[in-house]
């Protein structure tokens, strides 16, 4: 999918960066995330990050899910399924990554790097509220509390391996190693290059990307779309913030960080081509009859392919921000 921008560069901070919730409705994603690579060029310093991050403070309960619910009722079960699977995907990811940042903020090198992760931590629990309020209102669930909820939505290891290695394993791991060792550099690295760039980076930012672009295309930029765009400014925010302190910690120290970045990537390319696996290869999870409305003359094969390579080709970009050329 070729860039789709509707603000000129001059004015997205002016734009993108002040817009309110309502307003997210207007708002085409690749505006949003062009806030990531004009920020490459110059990155915000962490207390920067920080005050965007009060400015742009939003609540889920301020969403109307209301048009949300009455287009549901009318989908087929193909589309639901589909639809299910990809939020279910986000949902579990975001409630996931809330619950594992703690010990990140503990082990912090200095206060201004802490004061961006405490609001970080508050963002990515913004985020799993937001869906909590769209499966009750919108899907639908039995579920009586947040956390039998998250039990019924979480990716099995049968669904997905890698989402689950990612999420249920490796980042459980690191973030437990830095709780028991918060003065370990490393480990904290390590954590950033897999959690910031990796996971939110390339899979989380590419997933939006075209769930978001798609529904645009669609006309659905009701409730979800400006909760999930909000989300996606969020995350965007969050990204910045790993490359400026990777890029940090490599400059104070190549020899000793380096290694640990690269290493970290390349155990990590693998499995974001895997993530994007449909449960069992099933590729009618990248669209049904309605894919041509959207992307004329795509197929779901071309389409994961084009979202595998874009997700590659921003981690590029952020990894060379980070002062890392490697081949991906």
């Amino acid at each position: 999918m070729i860039g789709v921008r509707h603000i000129s560069d001059d004015l997205v901070e002016d734009q993108i960066g002040v817009a309110q919730l309502r307003a997210m409705s207007s708002l085409y994603i690749d505006d949003v995330l062009s806030i990531v690579d004009r920020g490459l060029e110059n990155l915000p310093s962490y207390l920067d990050l920080y005050r965007k991050a009060v400015k742009q403070a939003w609540s889920p309960d301020d969403l109307d899910f209301s048009r949300d619910k009455a287009e549901w009722e009318f989908l087929s079960p193909e589309t639901k399924k589909r639809r299910v699977w990809s939020m279910r995907m986000f949902f579990d990811g975001e409630e996931r990554v809330a619950g594992l940042l703690a010990p990140f903020v503990w082990a912090a090198p200095n206060k201004e790097v802490e004061a961006f992760a405490a609001t970080q931590l508050a963002d990515e629990v913004r985020h799993t509220i937001f869906f909590d309020r769209y499966w009750r209102e919108v899907v639908g669930t039995s579920a009586a509390s947040l956390d039998e909820l998250v039990e019924e939505i979480g990716i099995r290891p049968e669904e997905n391996k890698a989402y689950s290695y990612f999420f249920y394993q490796w980042l459980p791991e690191l973030a437990q190693h830095m709780a028991s060792h918060p003065e370990d550099r490393e480990a904290t690295v390590r954590f950033v290059t897999v959690y910031h760039l990796v996971v939110e980076g390339a899979l989380f930012l590419t997933g939006m990307r075209y769930q978001l672009e798609g529904a645009r295309r669609w006309g659905r930029t009701w409730g979800y779309y400006q909760g999930f765009t909000a989300a996606t400014r969020d995350e965007s925010r969050h990204v910045l913030f790993g490359v400026r302190y990777l890029r940090d910690m490599l400059r104070q120290d190549p020899a000793r960080f380096g290694p640990v970045i690269q290493t970290t990537i390349q155990k990590s390319l693998p499995l974001i081509e895997e993530t994007m696996r449909p449960p069992r290869g099933d590729m009618s999870y990248y669209g049904g009859d309605h894919l041509d409305v959207a992307w004329p003359g795509s197929t779901p094969e071309r389409l994961r392919e084009e979202m595998i390579d874009y997700a590659k080709s921003s981690l590029g970009r952020r990894l060379g921000a980070v002062g890392i050329h490697m081949a991906l």
